[in-house]
Protein backbone atom coordinates (compact mmCIF):
# COMPACT_ATOMS: atom_id res chain seq x y z
CA UNK A 1 0.00 0.00 0.00
CA UNK A 2 1.27 3.48 -1.13
CA UNK A 3 1.00 6.14 0.83
CA UNK A 4 -0.65 9.07 -1.97
CA UNK A 5 -1.04 13.46 -1.67
CA UNK A 6 -3.85 14.47 -3.95
CA UNK A 7 -3.21 17.70 -4.98
CA UNK A 8 -6.63 19.35 -6.36
CA UNK A 9 -8.41 23.24 -5.40
CA UNK A 10 -11.80 21.68 -5.58
CA UNK A 11 -12.21 19.45 -2.62
CA UNK A 12 -14.96 17.19 -4.27
CA UNK A 13 -12.40 16.46 -6.66
CA UNK A 14 -9.46 16.05 -4.86
CA UNK A 15 -12.07 13.57 -2.18
CA UNK A 16 -13.36 11.65 -5.48
CA UNK A 17 -9.57 10.96 -6.84
CA UNK A 18 -9.04 9.84 -3.36
CA UNK A 19 -11.57 7.34 -2.97
CA UNK A 20 -10.59 5.70 -6.58
CA UNK A 21 -7.44 5.01 -4.79
CA UNK A 22 -9.07 3.07 -1.82
CA UNK A 23 -6.57 0.74 -2.00
CA UNK A 24 -4.07 2.94 -0.77
CA UNK A 25 -3.39 5.19 2.07
CA UNK A 26 -4.92 8.50 0.69
CA UNK A 27 -4.04 12.19 1.70
CA UNK A 28 -5.96 15.33 0.12
CA UNK A 29 -4.97 18.65 -0.01
CA UNK A 30 -6.68 21.55 -1.63
CA UNK A 31 -3.89 24.45 -1.63
CA UNK A 32 -0.71 23.75 -3.32
CA UNK A 33 1.08 25.43 -0.98
CA UNK A 34 0.39 23.46 1.75
CA UNK A 35 1.11 20.43 0.24
CA UNK A 36 4.64 20.99 -0.68
CA UNK A 37 5.22 21.95 2.36
CA UNK A 38 3.79 18.55 3.77
CA UNK A 39 5.61 16.52 0.73
CA UNK A 40 9.00 17.99 2.35
CA UNK A 41 7.96 17.48 5.90
CA UNK A 42 6.58 13.91 5.20
CA UNK A 43 6.77 11.11 2.73
CA UNK A 44 4.61 9.95 0.51
CA UNK A 45 5.58 7.79 -2.47
CA UNK A 46 3.06 9.08 -5.18
CA UNK A 47 2.04 12.86 -5.38
CA UNK A 48 -1.12 13.32 -7.48
CA UNK A 49 -1.39 17.11 -8.59
CA UNK A 50 -4.12 19.25 -10.39
CA UNK A 51 -2.45 21.60 -13.17
CA UNK A 52 -4.60 24.66 -13.24
CA UNK A 53 -5.30 25.73 -9.46
CA UNK A 54 -5.22 29.33 -7.89
CA UNK A 55 -2.09 30.24 -6.23
CA UNK A 56 0.52 27.53 -7.57
CA UNK A 57 0.35 25.68 -10.72
CA UNK A 58 0.34 21.26 -10.96
CA UNK A 59 4.37 22.80 -12.80
CA UNK A 60 5.26 25.09 -9.71
CA UNK A 61 4.80 22.25 -7.66
CA UNK A 62 6.60 19.75 -9.45
CA UNK A 63 9.34 22.54 -9.77
CA UNK A 64 9.14 23.32 -6.34
CA UNK A 65 9.64 19.57 -5.50
CA UNK A 66 12.19 19.27 -7.61
CA UNK A 67 14.05 22.43 -6.15
CA UNK A 68 13.85 20.62 -2.91
CA UNK A 69 16.46 17.55 -3.58
CA UNK A 70 14.49 15.30 -0.92
CA UNK A 71 16.02 12.33 0.20
CA UNK A 72 12.98 9.90 -1.34
CA UNK A 73 11.56 12.09 -3.58
CA UNK A 74 7.62 10.92 -4.66
CA UNK A 75 6.63 10.32 -8.07
CA UNK A 76 4.52 12.81 -9.64
CA UNK A 77 1.76 12.45 -11.80
CA UNK A 78 0.42 16.10 -13.22
CA UNK A 79 -3.58 15.74 -14.32
CA UNK A 80 -5.26 18.11 -15.85
CA UNK A 81 -9.33 18.50 -17.97
CA UNK A 82 -8.16 21.54 -20.00
CA UNK A 83 -6.89 21.62 -23.55
CA UNK A 84 -3.50 22.85 -22.92
CA UNK A 85 -1.78 19.23 -23.26
CA UNK A 86 1.76 21.10 -24.56
CA UNK A 87 2.06 22.67 -20.99
CA UNK A 88 0.98 19.05 -19.31
CA UNK A 89 3.81 17.72 -20.94
CA UNK A 90 6.17 20.53 -20.36
CA UNK A 91 6.34 19.11 -16.29
CA UNK A 92 8.44 16.78 -17.34
CA UNK A 93 6.20 14.60 -15.21
CA UNK A 94 3.57 11.54 -15.99
CA UNK A 95 0.01 13.08 -17.46
CA UNK A 96 -3.22 12.01 -16.77
CA UNK A 97 -6.04 13.76 -18.09
CA UNK A 98 -9.39 14.17 -16.89
CA UNK A 99 -11.99 12.59 -16.76
CA UNK A 100 -10.54 9.34 -16.16
CA UNK A 101 -11.98 6.34 -14.50
CA UNK A 102 -10.99 4.58 -11.78
CA UNK A 103 -9.44 1.51 -13.09
CA UNK A 104 -7.30 3.64 -15.44
CA UNK A 105 -5.85 5.76 -12.32
CA UNK A 106 -5.43 2.43 -9.89
CA UNK A 107 -3.59 0.90 -13.26
CA UNK A 108 -1.47 3.63 -14.01
CA UNK A 109 -0.72 4.11 -10.03
CA UNK A 110 -0.01 0.76 -9.80
CA UNK A 111 2.30 0.32 -13.09
CA UNK A 112 4.58 3.71 -12.07
CA UNK A 113 4.86 2.43 -8.12
CA UNK A 114 6.61 -0.69 -9.90
CA UNK A 115 8.46 0.87 -12.03
CA UNK A 116 9.77 2.72 -9.58
CA UNK A 117 10.58 0.10 -7.12
CA UNK A 118 12.39 -1.93 -9.99
CA UNK A 119 14.42 1.30 -10.69
CA UNK A 120 15.31 1.39 -7.02
CA UNK A 121 16.40 -1.97 -6.85
CA UNK A 122 18.47 -1.71 -10.13
CA UNK A 123 20.38 0.98 -8.60
CA UNK A 124 20.61 -0.57 -4.88
CA UNK A 125 21.94 -3.93 -6.93
CA UNK A 126 24.53 -1.20 -9.51
CA UNK A 127 25.60 1.47 -8.11
CA UNK A 128 26.36 4.35 -10.52
CA UNK A 129 24.11 2.92 -13.19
Amino acid sequence: MARILVVDDLPDVARAIARMLHNHETVVETDPRRAIARIVGGRFDVVLVDFDMPYMTGRAVSDALAAAQLARPPIVLVMSGSENVASLYATGRAVLIKPFSGNELRDLVSTMLNEHAELAEHTQHHPGA
